[in-house]
């Protein structure tokens, strides 16, 4: 074999060593970036499960205070139509 045959095969020996050691080192390094986005999203998700958690709980209480907000002005109209209906019953006495 001559001197160029070998340098050729040296070289391809070399750029294929070269492009398999950079496929490795950048499978590695998709892996870390692939599980730290998992990490940072099941971080996420586990937080946002928690204000949705803290949230429902806030909207029952709202809801709870907004029935009995309901129920006291369904109390008060029906007050004011019976003392509406007395008044309007009741005939009018001259000089009053």
């Amino acid at each position: 074999m001559d001197k160029q045959t070998i340098h050729l095969i040296t070289l391809i020996i070399a750029i294929i060593g070269s492009n398999a050691w950079s496929h490795a080192s950048l499978s590695d390094r998709i892996n870390r970036v692939e599980s730290s986005l998992s990490d940072r999203i099941n971080r996420v998700e586990s937080s946002l499960s928690d204000r949705m958690t803290a949230l429902e709980a806030r909207v029952d209480g709202i809801d709870k205070r907004l029935v009995i907000v309901e129920t006291s002005l369904k109390a008060n109209n029906r007050y004011i139509a019976k003392v509406l209906g007395q008044r309007l019953q009741q005939p009018d006495v001259p000089g009053e």
